[in-house]
């Protein structure tokens, strides 16, 4: 055996299996060290010879009270005029082979809303004030950004909150009404799961939900899915036995981002409740209470499959991606976890076996641990983010005139996102955005 300790933390095993883990937390500590270098600083300054100094190649600005720089590059570059921007295609169409990176300006004018920049090569720019301010360059108005236009920011939550949480939408409001439509949408990214209420006994409701955000994610098991207890089937969830908690088809490398489930007929037995975890607040959990296996999650790919037969369509799925998927910041940005779609073969050395079954069987825990449950009523409709819940169903029984029916469907993130921006633009007509 072998023991190595790394910043803090304690890692056991055999001598592959620690150089294996001090190269990857080197690599992404030190790329998360230099990511926050770069956020805490208003000049870059690398060690490896790259500068720019801020105040020498930037205009400065008194924008409502701050004062902000504004990189001539980035300023040429970002020229808002008809010759270097198509305003209907919102889009930039200067020619880049003639772009000069050390244009300089010969003249700055500022008006109450408006700046005009002459460049040295005669060409004039005009940018808004709040145009700019919107797209400055502090730490304080990026996250401003963020929060306002790029994504909502999430609210994690363990199961005593999921009552004062979930939100609750109604059908025809959501179809009618864009205020409505967008208070669905900010919720469900903010928290990872609304319900929409009063939807028609219809197979084909769904749709005009769906088309209210953009259009469907289509997978091998179709455009819609039926879940009902099927004998025989492909797919475990289509049983009526107690379907533990999972993600939705892991073993897709770009997976469905919203999961829509539309109650036709619920259960009247005991049973037939959702289980709901939002893996955000497990992830924050464990990287506090249980860092060595919280890294394993993170470090390790583990091998998704799906393979079989549907409607006549043979597949065979597989996707090599880490339970637990974060970003350059640490961030969480994604979950994989099924245990039916967890693949035999194990793509890591033999060292790594037991130390990340048991930093799985951890995290399984822990979400039953912080899960909420839910009995979805007859015409309600679920919807929560795949790639951030696990979801899960208690065993039920069906019987004769009582068969329990959901109607399911996909939408990626990315028509999320892009609807809740385009009503953000619509409602509230700031023309910064």
């Amino acid at each position: 055996m072998f023991c190595l300790y790394l910043y803090g933390e304690q890692f056991i095993g055999s001598r592959s299996a620690a150089s294996m883990l001090l190269i990857k937390r080197l690599r992404n500590t030190a790329l998360s060290r230099l990511t926050r270098e770069l956020l805490n600083t208003n000049s870059l300054s690398f060690r490896s010879g790259y500068s720019y100094h801020s105040l020498e190649d930037a205009i400065t600005l008194e924008i409502n009270g701050e004062t902000l720089n504004f990189p001539h590059v980035w300023l040429r570059d970002n020229c808002q005029c008809q010759q270097c921007f198509h305003p209907s295609a919102k889009s930039r169409i200067l020619n880049w082979s003639k772009f000069n990176l050390n244009t300089k300006p010969t003249q700055v004018h500022k008006d109450e809303n408006f700046v005009r920049v002459t460049w040295d090569d005669g060409h004039t720019s005009q940018y808004r004030l709040d145009w700019l301010k919107f797209r400055s360059f502090t730490k304080k108005n990026q996250q401003q950004y963020d929060k306002e236009l790029y994504k909502p920011p999430k609210v994690t939550w363990k199961g005593d909150d999921f009552q004062k949480i979930c939100s609750t939408n109604d059908y025809n409001e959501i179809v009618s009404s864009d205020k409505a439509l967008f208070k669905w949408l900010n919720d469900l990214s903010t928290y990872g799961v609304s319900l929409i209420q009063n939807t028609p006994n219809d197979e084909t409701a769904i749709e005009s939900i769906v088309q209210r955000v953009g259009f469907p994610k289509q997978t091998h098991y179709g455009v819609k899915f039926i879940v009902q207890n099927v004998p025989n089937t492909s797919n475990v969830a289509y049983l009526s036995s107690n379907l533990q908690m999972h993600t939705d088809l892991p073993y897709y490398g770009y997976c469905p981002g919203v999961n829509l489930l539309h109650c036709l007929v619920q259960t009247k037995s005991d049973g037939g409740e959702n289980t709901l975890s939002d893996c955000h607040y497990v992830a924050n959990y464990m990287k506090e209470h249980h860092p060595n296996q919280y890294r394993i999650l993170t470090d390790t790919e583990i091998e998704w499959s799906d393979i079989g037969v549907e409607n006549g369509n043979e597949f065979y799925k597989l996707y090599r991606s880490p339970v637990i998927c974060v970003d350059k910041l640490e961030n969480v940005s994604r979950i994989n976890f099924s245990i039916p779609q967890r693949g035999s073969h194990f793509p890591g050395p033999i060292e790594l076996v037991r130390p990340w079954y048991e930093a799985h069987s951890l995290f399984f825990e822990l979400n039953r641990r912080f899960s909420a449950k839910v009995k979805v009523d007859t015409g309600s409709i679920l919807t929560f983010d795949n790639i951030r819940l696990l979801h899960g169903r208690n065993q039920y029984q069906d019987c004769g005139n009582n068969i329990r029916k959901l109607i399911g469907a996909y939408v990626d993130w990315d028509e999320v996102y892009s609807r809740l921006r385009s009503l953000k633009v619509k409602l509230e007509k700031r023309d910064y955005y």
